[in-house]
């Protein structure tokens, strides 16, 4: 895998300087003037800010607002001022900002120099305007081809984000092993969602720049750079918030060394098999969110000395017990930041597949897709752990119970793809990793107890 990967990073490397090269031969850079060569130095500058410090959103999204003078570079200066300037720029975060490994580095700065070669040659063909600026100034036109720069630049935009998500969904896939089109599922809305309204921004900075100079350049793009900081902010508010919430979670889990750890594996692989399945990227965090928050009603102070008991359940525990996922979606309910999705899989995650699960009984596709991936995903991490009745459970013989139950508790495409993915290996690392060597506990009289 490997090596697989480092002949695909050299070969985006090779595709990027043949790519920059030919730019270079076809459309030589001729900028001349001071006005010209500040406002190159001004967007080369800005898109190292802006590059250096992007912000990593939900999953593998990165927000960064470089895309901005990369994009508005090429209508005002040329493919070959851009390509150039966007080497230099993103060279420069990586190592000096940011400070990647070398073939991260590598990668990076080849496929953004890729992407907006062959976009801006995109950008030509489709008729776009060169040297922008200087055609309005010097010519005084008021109307310089604006419906063909707008034409040409949404091509050029697009090409780019394209080009960019393939490129990295492919170097994921050949790092993770995962399929390229789930990956792009993925990755794919949520780049283009955040680079298609950032490419036509750049057009603010294109036509401030041709009526007013570099200080028309500079009035649009620090506002841009401004919301790009409160982005952040926000973004690392979201972070800390998850990481509260986290902590929580394996604080109330502390208190039984058995569960210790369960809620953080069950949210991280539900998200990986969500993910799997296909899942977009706000589906698939939410699956996440709701996986790392199942069993929060259990918090209920009314759960304290049952849970505590070293007896089996009695059937008014048990019962009491089933309450957890209700209560669970009635406290997350009472507060603000958790959508319908998550509550539905809080609240559904013990139904059944064949209906007599609880608390509502439904069956099949009437129960939520997060909840049924919960749902099995939390039976194989409890098969996975060593419990106070049981000891855990090989790989292949949870293998079997999920085979053996599929279609009765468990959604037969949910086990399907979490036994074709290899998620249940990696299942059972982090199930060892979390446990405490405890010595099972005796065995008991009466029939047995469960809290699923």
């Amino acid at each position: 895998m490997k090596s697989r990967l480092g002949v695909y990073v050299a070969s985006v490397a090779v595709a990027a300087v043949a790519v920059a090269a030919f730019i270079l031969l076809r459309f030589p850079i001729q900028v001349s003037g001071f006005t010209a060569w500040a406002g190159v130095v001004a967007l080369v500058l800005f898109s190292v800010i802006g590059e250096g410090l992007s912000v990593r959103g939900a999953g593998r999204a990165v927000f960064s607002v470089a895309l901005i003078p990369t994009v508005a570079a090429v209508p005002l200066f040329g493919p070959a001022v851009a390509v150039v300037s966007t080497a230099i720029s993103r060279a420069l975060a990586q190592t000096v900002l940011q400070k990647q490994a070398r073939i991260k580095s590598i990668f990076n700065t080849s496929q953004f120099v890729l992407a907006i070669g062959v976009a801006s040659i995109v950008y030509v063909a489709l008729g776009g305007p060169v040297d922008y600026w200087r055609a309005t100034v010097d010519t005084d036109a008021v109307d310089f081809q604006t419906r063909t720069l707008l034409f040409a630049t949404a091509g050029l935009v697009v090409t780019y984000c394209l080009i960019n998500t393939g490129l990295v969904g492919l170097v994921i896939s050949l790092d993770t092993g995962k399929r390229v089109l789930n990956i792009w599922r993925q990755l794919g809305p949520v780049a283009l969602a955040a680079d298609i309204p950032s490419g036509f921004l750049s057009l603010f900075a294109v036509f401030a720049f041709a009526e007013f100079g570099l200080v028309g350049l500079l009035a649009v793009l620090l506002p841009l750079y401004l919301l790009h900081q409160y982005y952040g902010r926000r973004q690392r508010l979201v972070r800390q918030n998850r990481e509260v919430l986290e902590f929580t979670i394996r604080t109330i889990e502390a208190k039984d060394p058995y569960t210790s750890g369960h809620s953080v594996r069950v949210a991280s692989l539900s998200r990986e098999l969500a993910e799997a399945l296909g899942l977009p990227e706000r589906e698939a965090e939410d699956v996440e969110t709701a996986g790392l928050l199942h069993d929060i009603g259990m918090i209920d102070f009314v759960f304290a000395e049952i849970l505590g008991s070293p007896d089996w359940l009695t059937d008014v525990e048990r019962e009491l017990v089933r309450s957890h996922p209700d209560r669970g979606a009635r406290l997350l309910a009472s507060l603000s930041n958790f959508n319908k999705n998550v509550l539905a899989a809080v609240r559904h995650h013990h139904e059944r597949y064949d209906g007599n699960g609880y608390p509502d009984r439904l069956a099949g596709e009437d129960i939520p897709l997060a909840a049924r991936i919960i749902r099995v995903v939390e039976a194989a991490d409890a098969m996975l752990s060593e419990q106070p009745y049981s000891a855990a459970l090989p790989v292949e013989q949870v293998t079997t119970e999920l085979r053996r139950l599929s279609g009765q508790e468990f959604d037969p495409l949910v086990v399907a793809k979490i036994l074709e993915s290899g998620l249940l290996g990696r299942a059972a690392g982090r199930a060892e990793r979390d446990r405490t060597p405890l010595s099972l506990a005796k065995d008991r009289s009466g029939t047995q107890g469960s809290t699923s």
